[in-house]
C-alpha cells in the first residue's frame, strides 16, 4: 500500500549550494572507524539558542564535535528531504516538526530505532505525545504501539494562556470549555479591559481548530488506524467546532486570517489581548520583559475542551547511513532525551519531553498534567496537501468571506481528491 514521493524538483541542487550534499563524512564511510564528529541540523526558532548549549554540553562531555547547521522552518524541511532522497547522508540525524513525521515514516527516511539497536526500549518517563514517534506502516499512521522511529526532543501542545491580573480584577474564572472563553472575553471587551477578547491564528488555523474539532467529539477521517480515510468533515461536529472557532476570533483582531504564530504572540505581549491558546513554547517569548509588557502576568492552564493537540520537535536517525554513524547518532539521541540533559533543557530554556523533570515554570508543568489528553497533530504523508485546502478554507470562513456550508462543503470534496491522489482512498 506504501505510494512512494517524487523527488522535489531543484531540492538537490539546494542543498549542494550550501556544501550538504557531499561524500566526506565525520569518521568516514567505514563503519568500525570511530567517529568524531557529527552533522546535525537545527531550526531557527526561540529554543534554539538553549539547544546550542546542549550541543556544548554533548561536546564538552563525550569529546565528539557537532556541526550545528541553521535553517529557517521551509528550509529545514528542504535540506532534510533532499538528502534523503539523494542518499548524500549530509546529516546524521534528522529533526523532525510534527506536520512532518507522516512524510519521513511513510518514505522510510528514517529507520526503525531498533534496527540501529536492536536493545532500544521506550523510556517509561519519556512522553509520547500521542505516538509521535511511532509508525504502523500497514496504517500509514502513527500509533500508541507502532514500530519506533524517532524520540521527541522538543515539546510542545496546546495551552491556554491569559491575562491573571485582568482576570483578578475582572473575577473570572479560568474556563473550562470554549463557551467560558467567549463569555470571558465578552465581559473583558465591555468592561473596557483590553480591546481583544482573544486571538486566534487565522493564517495557520488548522492545527489549532483541531484541539477545537476533537474537543467536540470531530475528527478530520472516518477511521485512520481501521483504514477508512474517507473525510468527515461533513457532519455535525465539525460545524459545531468550526462554529466556536469562528465565535473565538469574532471577540478578536480583524483580519484573522491575516495573524500567524509571530503576530499571535505580538499581539499577547501588547497587552490588549485577554487570552489566547498558543503551544508551550511561546511562553518563553511572552515572558521577556525586554519584549513583553505582560511578562509576569500570563497564567497558564490546561487548554478548555481537554484535547491539547501535539506540535511537538522529533529526531530520527537517517535511513542509509553507515553503521558507526548510526550508533554515534543513536547515542547522541538516547543522551539527549534522558533525564539528566532534559533537566539542563529545561534550565536553558528548552520544552522538555519528559514527565521526571521538574521545573518552577508553569508552563512546563501544564505539558506533563495533560500527558494523558494529547492528541496527535496533522501527521500525514499527504499533510502539505491538506493544508493547502484547509488553512485557506478555514481562514476565509472566520473572515466572514466564505460561509460555513460552503467552507464544509469545499473542504470535504477537496480532502478526498488529496487522499485519493496519496493512494489512501480507493
Amino acid at each position: 500500500m506504501k505510494k512512494p514521493s517524487a523527488p522535489a524538483k531543484g531540492l538537490v541542487a539546494a542543498a549542494a549550494a550550501l556544501g550538504l550534499v557531499t561524500g566526506c563524512t565525520p569518521g568516514g564511510d567505514t563503519s568500525d572507524e570511530a567517529v568524531t564528529e557529527l552533522n546535525l541540523p537545527a531550526v531557527e526558532a526561540p529554543w534554539l539558542e538553549g539547544y546550542k548549549k546542549v550541543i556544548a554540553d554533548y561536546e564538552s562531555e563525550k569529546g565528539i564535535k557537532i556541526n550545528l547547521t541553521s535553517f529557517p522552518f521551509d528550509g529545514l524541511l528542504t535540506q532534510e528531504a533532499n538528502a534523503a532522497q539523494s542518499g548524500s547522508n549530509a546529516f546524521d540525524l534528522f529533526l523532525i516538526n510534527e506536520q512532518w513525521v507522516g512524510q519521513f515514516y511513510d518514505n522510510e527516511w528514517v529507520q526503525p530505532l531498533t534496527d540501529v539497536n536492536s536493545d532500544f526500549e521506550w523510556d517509561e518517563n519519556l512522553i509520547e505525545f500521542a505516538g509521535i514517534g511511532r509508525w504502523d506502516a500497514d496504517a500509514r499512521s502513527t500509533t500508541p504501539d507502532g514500530t519506533p522511529y524517532s524520540l521527541p526532543i522538543n515539546g510542545n501542545i496546546h495551552e491556554f494562556m491569559y491575562r491573571t491580573d485582568l482576570y483578578q480584577q475582572l473575577g473570572l474564572n479560568v474556563p473550562t470549555t470554549w463557551d467560558d472563553v467567549v463569555a470571558n472575553g465578552n465581559a473583558a471587551k465591555a468592561a473596557g479591559a483590553v480591546g481583544n477578547g482573544f486571538v486566534v491564528r487565522g493564517k495557520t488555523p488548522s492545527y489549532d481548530f483541531s484541539a477545537l474539532l476533537y474537543s467536540y467529539g470531530g475528527k478530520w477521517f472516518e477511521d485512520e488506524t481501521g483504514g477508512n480515510w474517507k473525510p468527515a468533515v461533513d457532519s455535525s461536529e465539525f460545524r459545531q467546532a468550526l462554529t466556536k472557532f469562528k465565535e473565538l476570533a469574532d471577540i478578536g483582531p480583524a483580519a484573522p486570517q491575516t495573524i500567524a504564530q509571530a503576530e499571535a504572540i505580538s499581539l499577547m505581549q501588547s497587552g490588549d489581548v485577554l487570552q489566547t491558546a498558543l503551544v508551550t513554547a511561546n511562553a518563553v517569548p511572552l515572558e521577556n520583559p525586554a519584549a513583553s509588557r505582560v511578562a509576569g502576568k500570563i497564567g497558564y492552564a490546561k487548554l478548555p475542551g481537554g484535547t491539547p493537540v501535539s506540535g511537538t520537535w522529533t529526531m530520527g536517525v537517517p535511513t542509509g547511513l553507515p553503521d558507526n554513524r548510526s550508533a554515534a547518532a543513536y547515542d547522541f539521541l538516547t543522551w539527549l532525551t534522558s533525564k539528566d540533559t532534559m533537566q539542563k533543557w529545561e534550565g536553558y530554556g528548552g520544552v522538555t519531553t519528559r514527565a521526571d523533570v521538574t521545573s518552577q515554570r508553569p508552563e512546563l508543568q501544564v505539558l506533563i498534567d495533560s500527558e494523558e489528553d494529547i492528541r496527535g497533530g496533522l501527521r500525514y504523508p499527504f499533510t502539505p496537501a491538506l493544508l493547502d485546502v484547509t488553512d485557506p478554507a478555514i481562514g476565509e470562513y472566520l473572515a466572514g468571506t466564505r460561509n460555513l456550508e460552503d467552507s464544509i462543503s469545499v473542504m470535504q470534496d477537496r480532502l478526498t481528491e488529496v487522499v485519493e491522489k496519496a493512494g489512501f482512498l480507493k
